[in-house]
């Protein structure tokens, strides 16, 4: 639901246009879908934190914010009937928070499900000095 409400504010702000489903149903499959490509995602994030702790969660962070933007721009390139960017460096910075957002919020949701990180039994203990 989290990107269904950014894509559409995405388009009221005119950073991009990209056709939204508007039956419910297709809505619905809309953010399944979405939530089904994301998930991969958490697990690595969830290990990363695991074995580095919030530099290694903050690394992924800003990667994810690092990558967006050009796979974004490439599938557009790639299928203009899907989506359009609005020119200027606006929507780079937007999406690129987008995509840092998704995977801070996803793993922030992980953790209240399932605790810190660093409290499971397979996470790396340092060693005593």
């Amino acid at each position: 639901m989290v990107f269904l409400g950014v894509l559409v504010l995405g388009v009221r702000v005119g950073w991009w246009r990209v056709g939204v489903p508007s039956a419910p149903g297709l809505r619905a499959l809309f953010c399944i879908a979405t939530a089904i490509s994301l998930a991969p995602i958490y697990p690595v994030t969830w290990r990363v934190a695991r074995r580095f702790g919030g530099r290694g969660l903050a690394a992924c962070i800003v990667a994810a914010g690092i990558i967006g933007p050009p796979r974004d721009y490439m599938i557009a390139a790639l299928h203009p009937e899907w989506m359009v960017f609005a020119p200027g460096f606006a929507p780079v910075l937007a999406v690129s928070a987008v995509y840092a957002g998704f995977v801070a919020v996803g793993h922030a949701v992980m953790r209240f499900v399932a605790g810190p990180a660093r409290a499971d039994p397979l996470a790396r203990n340092p060693r005593p000095v």
